[in-house]
């Protein structure tokens, strides 16, 4: 998500310049003080944290030393069976800043695209978001399918959802034990994260986060969906880093992001399909077909 560096020191730099700022956010007086830590919250995120893995506890040194060992589907699979999610919470004080900071509305994302993809189809946008020989996973609510992108046809890219992940095989092994185009177990390496929220803010202050985002963290914008209900999915470059990747969700749900979005897995909105269920489009208001 924040732009990938060559070396180390600069990219760690850069993460921290994102907790700076979340810090910041919240740190700003406001007329309420901050909600006090409830009875062992602290040590319920720990033990929450450790059921991603399982635990193997040995005695070294006279002390005991608990380490925690990833679980995975299969072997060959990118991502562990459990995963633990942002633990950052909405902070109205840093969200409220936050637009205040960087004022937008959504016309104002759709005059600033770098291209206009009004008339595009939903195929053609993700061609410009994916190589030929990325395996797609694309599907509606019950059904779903993975191809490469070279064998969809515009004629059978008839989903409204699309996973913005590609797949590191057309099926995977899910939590059951049975295959499936799509699952944890197939998908491969985070490509882009994606940041909505279906909370009480208008969209005009949902545009602003957006801006935000794309403005203080640095991170590269490359696509906004409108998703014909109560959200906006932004969809920002991922890093190679998931230490950044996962610092920048975690500012992001600060300000008021789904922290489900983080699963690689995860459906995001397709762009200029038709909502399921009713005949208004998801609109693609933002496309910026650079690379960051």
């Amino acid at each position: 998500v924040i732009r990938i560096h060559h070396h180390v020191n600069e990219r760690v730099a850069q993460s921290a310049k994102v907790h700076v700022h979340a810090r910041r956010l919240v740190n700003r007086p406001a007329h309420h003080p901050p909600r006090p830590l409830g009875s062992n919250e602290i040590e319920k995120a720990v033990l929450k944290a450790s059921r991603t893995s399982h635990n193997l506890t040995s005695n070294v040194g006279g002390g005991f030393v608990t380490q925690m060992i990833p679980q995975k589907t299969t072997p060959e699979s990118f991502w562990c069976t459990s995963m633990q999610l942002p633990f950052e919470k909405p902070n109205r004080r840093a969200i409220n800043n936050a637009v205040g900071a960087t004022p937008m509305t959504q016309y104002d994302f759709w005059e600033s695209s770098p291209v206009r993809v009004d008339t595009a189809s939903s195929f053609e946008i993700v061609e410009m978001l994916f190589s030929e020989n990325d395996l797609i996973c694309c599907g509606k609510k019950s059904t779903f399918d993975t191809n490469r992108l070279y064998d969809w046809s515009s004629s059978r890219f008839n989903f409204s959802h699309i996973c913005p992940n590609p797949n590191r095989v057309r099926y995977g092994t899910n939590m059951e034990g049975n295959l499936s185009a799509h699952c944890r177990d197939a998908t491969g390496q985070r490509r882009y994260i994606i940041i909505e929220s279906d909370n009480d803010l208008s969209f005009d202050s949902k545009a602003s986060i957006i801006k935000f985002l794309q403005v203080e963290a640095e991170s590269f914008l490359k696509m906004i969906v409108h998703s014909a209900g109560k959200s906006l999915h932004a969809w920002f470059n991922a890093s190679e880093c998931e230490h950044e990747n996962w610092r920048f969700i975690n500012f992001a749900c600060l300000l008021g992001a789904d922290s489900r979005m983080w699963l690689p897995e995860q459906f995001a909105r397709m762009p200029n399909a038709i909502r399921e269920g009713t005949d208004v489009v998801q609109k693609c208001i933002y496309f910026d077909p650079n690379e960051n």
